[in-house]
């Protein structure tokens, strides 16, 4: 069974958001997305470890490919259209900052691990943000592991 964004409480400063529920293709198509999402543990899972730092970056890669092929699905004018391109700028945020780091210091997936969840932890953030906003629009049902990342999780 799952929670209905509208349900849940509101965190302290985060304003309704003001879409209109979309049609039951593009509910689903977004469903497909926010699955996926929290489905995996590099976005929804306390215990990543430093050394798991190569899945991340990849899961991130494949999160920005769905997403696109997911803002494809949905009609000119959407409203979940911008929401989707928040989310794939987020990724691609993550990826070339990550990308960044490697250079820089020469090691490629050997991240220090306060970077490593420094960098995690802020794309955690902005993909909670834009998550909770797209489930909230389309009245996605979501699984409580997505709460870890939702605005105003407990840490």
């Amino acid at each position: 069974m799952g929670l209905r964004i509208r349900e849940l409480p509101r965190p302290a400063g985060f304003t309704p958001t003001p879409f209109p529920v979309g049609s039951a293709a593009d509910r689903s198509a977004l469903a497909g997305l926010v699955a996926m999402i929290e489905n995996n543990p590099a976005f929804c899972n306390r215990g990543v470890l430093p050394e798991e730092q190569e899945r991340c970056y990849r899961a991130v890669v494949d999160a920005k490919r769905l997403v696109a092929d997911t803002a494809e699905l949905l009609p000119p004018g959407a409203p979940g259209l911008d929401l989707l391109t928040a989310i794939g700028s987020a990724c691609r945020k993550y990826v070339s900052e990550a990308d960044s780091w490697d250079r820089r210091t020469g090691r490629r997936y050997q991240m220090p691990t306060f970077v490593f969840f420094q960098l995690l932890g802020a794309f955690r953030e902005l993909l909670g943000m834009h998550v909770w906003r797209l489930a909230e629009a389309y009245d996605l049902e979501i699984e409580g592991r997505l709460n870890l990342i939702f605005p105003g999780a407990a840490d």
